[in-house]
């Protein structure tokens, strides 16, 4: 069945699709207690904190509550009144019998709710209605809703033709068609994303999980009486609906994953990481003046030279995205770098000057520089010149 049609028959037959609890004294434990939970669901998908808050004024209108108790429940935030408590309220004004022997042990449903108001309101006497405004600022308060709960409000909208579909079935299991559900597509035509996916399948997990219970034959009587009215056929394609909505989901939570763009590292500028250096500007005798230290960072390679020890060294960068700063050292260099202590500094200074290009410098460093070699540790400080870098 299309699903404008699905839509448009669901539409017809649920002019009032809120559950009813008609001649609900005369069930037995079991049908009570799984319409309870049926109800309940269908409070929990179909409306918010927002919608359900009027069902308990109202309920509390109806059960001798005075204006102001009315009035103190109805100044608090919404997100106060649980879906809950709103979803029994609305079941209590349905009808639904406040007591019955084969529900929860026989305790007074009404009795649970006047206790869960009566917090409601302790809990939420400071509370400022959206409405009010503060005088200091002269701006209206608006209530902040969290990301998560814009989230499930989407993903609970997204899923209503899932829900429709799922009530084809109870009305016509013999029509239900689960092939003609391409749920992947559904999900996507309604902009579904990881996060709504996420939301939807555990609104759908228990029922699956009931449903793969029954199907594994360990089910116990009252699950089998549940859906014994059922032919096995039929059962098996609701099994197969509510497989496909969570392979579905999980498609397209994957998806969002490897779509996902990684979270790019915020590069500090080249001064920020050098702000810490200590190096020497320059030697008179020699001649010779520092690179500025930012020329450090991304050079493949970079020649040093301590003045007071008479050793140059080179730093050969260890990854193409180059050497790097930390602190006040020099990082990210192969264990090839090396340092040797020039014998006559002022010549061979001289002929280190004609070395424009690291390949040249190497080989000028091997041949000429003929002292013994000795690891550098990336440390800089007020005796060492930065004499060339190499991009």
């Amino acid at each position: 069945m299309a699903t404008k049609e699905l839509t448009a028959a669901r539409t017809r037959a649920k002019a009032d699709p809120t559950p009813k609890w008609i001649d609900a004294a005369q069930w037995d434990g079991d049908t009570f207690t799984r319409y309870f939970h049926s109800a309940m669901k269908y409070y929990n998908l179909e409306t918010g904190n927002k919608e359900l808050k009027p069902k308990v004024i109202n309920w509390m209108a109806l059960n001798d509550y005075n204006k102001v108790d009315i009035a103190k429940f109805k100044k608090t935030k919404d997100w106060r009144c649980s879906t809950t408590i709103g979803a029994i309220a609305a079941n209590l004004l349905k009808g639904m019998p406040e007591v019955h022997a084969g529900f929860n042990e026989g305790k007074n449903t009404a009795d649970w709710l006047r206790k869960e108001i009566a917090q409601v309101i302790s809990e939420g006497q400071l509370d400022i209605a959206p409405e009010e405004v503060d005088a200091t600022k002269s701006k209206v308060i608006i209530p902040v809703v969290s990301i998560q709960d814009r989230i499930r409000e989407q993903a609970v909208q997204m899923s209503e033709e899932i829900d429709y579909a799922i009530d084809e079935w109870i009305k016509d299991a013999e029509a239900f068609d689960p092939k003609a559900f391409k749920m992947v597509s559904l999900l996507r035509g309604k902009g579904v994303k990881g996060a709504q996916a996420r939301y939807i399948k555990s609104f759908f997990a228990s029922g699956q999980a009931e449903l793969s219970e029954l199907a594994s034959g360990e089910a116990d009587e009252q699950l089998k009486e549940a859906y014994s009215h059922n032919a096995r056929k039929n059962v098996k394609k609701l099994i197969d609906f509510y497989e496909s909505i969570m392979t579905a989901c999980d498609q397209i939570t994957a998806e969002a994953k490897v779509l996902k763009k990684p979270r790019l590292k915020k590069v500090k500028p080249a001064e920020d990481l050098v702000k810490k250096v200590k190096f020497k500007v320059g030697d008179d005798k020699l001649g010779i003046t520092s690179v500025p230290p930012a020329q450090l960072i991304g050079a493949q390679g970079a020649v040093v030279y301590n003045v007071k020890t008479r050793k140059m060294g080179f730093y050969q960068a260890k990854t193409s995205s180059g050497l790097t700063v930390k602190g006040t050292s020099i990082t990210n260099f192969t264990d090839k770098s090396n340092q040797k202590t020039l014998r006559k500094p002022p010549e061979q200074m001289k002929e280190f000057k004609d070395q424009n290009t690291q390949k040249r410098f190497e080989t000028w460093f091997i041949k000429n520089v003929k002292t013994t070699e000795t690891v550098l540790n990336g440390r800089l400080n007020e005796d060492v010149i930065i004499l060339k870098v190499f991009k």
